[in-house]
């Protein structure tokens, strides 16, 4: 029978047994081939294999894992036993300790897991160590690089790049900077990917592994490019935004309606008459009003908002025209300024206007009138030079007649009107809106997104009763909330589905041919017609004489009353 010496000696692998003073009990000829030592027997543990851990393992009986580089590398297993009296090393050769590992079923369970989880996304994903080899790579790899696994596996990323299998490495990026990064990156076959690099570190700070995640974005650049060069109002891929003749513009100007706007809007910027906005809740009253400012010549001093509508009354006086020293009990002691001083030789914007209190709106007069006010606390009047611009989406003249807003601070405000118009009359400008708040939300939170081409069309045909804002609110809710990169109907909340009209029907239902082309012609007629100043612009829109319109007209009983055209 095989004594434990004779057994020892015969292993595929070193085995040493060291006492608890270090000293080395037994060692095998595996050991003493691969630390090229004659003999070990009774020698101190640590001038045979320095930087082993097997005294600390003795003495506190927990396991420890070590490694150990001769001409290759080896593992090491340090094991206490005998009630902390002896420590076994077992001495690994990497290709050993790897076929264990592999066949071990809790470590196979772990790689299927693992290599689950890298197919599940579809996107390519790679794992370097720390010096920068692929150590594993999905089932993405041949698809999206052109090369197979095997062949990528072991290779080093900054070889990858210098041989132009990627015109940049991520790997070779995370290794320099020891961070996170986000780039691009082009394959050799021509494929575009967007690549997140995340680095592993282990306990002591030191990096352990890189884990990169690309994403295939080359069919989403052609559709970019190709939509960009398009002139169709569906181009919601298109980035061309309105021509600003400063870099601070920030509308979005597409539509006739809004180009109108905003001719008006360059012609009186450099003018100091009062501006006054109007329109709905959430057109772009500010954005206007800013736009302005950065068109003038004051575009260099202040630009102050003051909403009348969301200070306190108890406050709006000392916040708007400030206070003297000494003023209020528990106030800022050296007293306020206030926002009307704080825009000099600027621009104070009065947003929400019709919500000023009827008290201040005498002392406003003073200041639109003479350029000056006198702050809580002081009897000297203060002189600015500001220029002003107000806006609200309330009825100040039905207010006027009603006594609850001045008619000569009106008349004051009113010297250049200028209505925005809401969404609903400039729907040309919803395709690059949308663009316009993409850019700005995929870069504000790092998350690329895109539109199905049906949801497009169906924020054009939406009435957005909240206007711009309402839309800009949706975008940003749909960026931050779906987790796919485009943008599906089946993702909108609930209202949007429900505007979406029912489905046509499909060749073998029950329809009746004839009935249905009289539907249909009726409906293009009536569109027509309500789209036309008259009888004859109808007629020509559809390619026939005014006699057949009218004719059609009887024959499908359209209501006309209310259309307001001339025969």
């Amino acid at each position: 029978m095989l004594d434990f010496y004779e057994i020892g000696e015969n292993l595929p692998f070193g085995l040493l047994l060291v006492n608890d003073k270090g000293k080395i009990v037994f060692i095998n000829h595996f050991c003493t081939t691969v630390l090229k030592i004659n003999h070990a027997s009774n020698k101190p543990i640590q001038h045979v294999l320095p930087g082993s851990s097997i005294m600390k393992v003795i003495k506190e009986g927990e396991f420890a894992f070590n490694t150990y580089e001769a001409e290759e590398l080896h593992y090491l297993i340090e094991i206490p036993i005998k009630h902390g009296k002896l420590g076994l090393v077992l001495f690994f050769p990497n290709d050993v300790y790897q076929t264990f590992l592999n066949k071990s079923p809790k470590i196979i369970e772990l790689k299927q897991e693992l290599e689950a989880i890298m197919n599940l996304s579809g996107e390519l994903v790679t794992i370097t160590d720390a010096e920068g080899i692929v150590m594993r790579v999905n089932n993405a790899c041949e698809q999206i690089m052109g090369v197979k696994e095997h062949d990528f596996i072991g290779k080093s990323a900054l070889l990858l790049e210098k041989n132009g299998v990627i015109n940049v490495s991520s790997t070779k990026t995370v290794l320099e900077q020891k961070r996170k990064i986000t780039m691009n990156q082009v394959t050799k076959s021509g494929r575009r990917l967007l690549v997140q690099a995340h680095p592993i570190f282990n306990d002591d700070g030191s990096l352990n592994k890189i884990v990169n995640i690309s994403k295939d974005v080359t069919e989403i650049s052609i559709l970019q490019k190709k939509l960009e060069e398009a002139k169709s109002v569906l181009d919601y891929y298109q980035h061309e935004l309105s021509i600003a003749k400063k870099k601070d513009q920030e509308m979005v100007v597409k539509s006739k309606a809004m180009e109108e706007v905003y001719e008006l809007a360059c012609r009186i910027a450099d003018v100091d008459a009062t501006i006054f906005l109007q329109g709905e809740t959430g057109v772009g009253k500010e954005v206007m009003a800013r736009t302005i400012h950065n068109l003038s010549n004051r575009k260099d001093a202040p630009f102050v908002k003051v909403n009348c509508g969301a200070i306190p009354e108890s406050i709006m006086e000392s916040e708007l025209f400030g206070y003297a020293k000494g003023t209020f009990t528990g106030a800022n002691k050296d007293g306020k300024k206030g926002l009307a001083l704080a825009a000099h030789k600027g621009t104070l914007f009065l947003d929400e206007i019709g919500e000023l209190p009827l008290s201040l709106q005498s002392k406003l007069l003073q200041l639109l009138q003479e350029k000056q006010f006198t702050p809580l606390g002081e009897t000297k009047p203060v002189q600015v030079d500001v220029r002003f611009i107000a806006a609200t989406n309330r009825d100040l003249e039905e207010m006027v007649k009603e006594g609850t807003f001045r008619e000569d601070l009106f008349y004051r405000l009113f010297v250049v009107p200028i209505t925005i118009p809401p969404l609903s009359e400039r729907k040309e400008d919803i395709p690059f809106l949308i663009n316009h708040f993409l850019d700005i939300f995929s870069q504000k939170y790092n998350q690329y997104k895109i539109f199905n081409k049906e949801v497009v069309q169906l924020f054009i045909d939406y009435e957005w009763n909240g206007n711009v804002r309402e839309l800009q609110n949706t975008i940003e809710r749909l960026v931050l909330t779906v987790p796919f990169q485009q943008i599906e109907l089946e993702h909108l909340p609930e209202k949007f589905k429900n505007s979406v009209s029912q489905p046509q029907r499909i060749i073998g239902d029950k329809i009746n041919l004839k009935h249905e082309v009289e539907e249909f012609e009726k409906q293009i007629i009536k569109l027509a017609i309500e789209n036309s100043a008259t009888m004859k612009e109808a007629s020509m829109k559809l390619g026939v004489d005014a006699s057949t319109i009218s004719r059609k007209i009887k024959k499908y009983n359209i209501s006309i009353a209310k259309l307001q055209f001339l025969v």
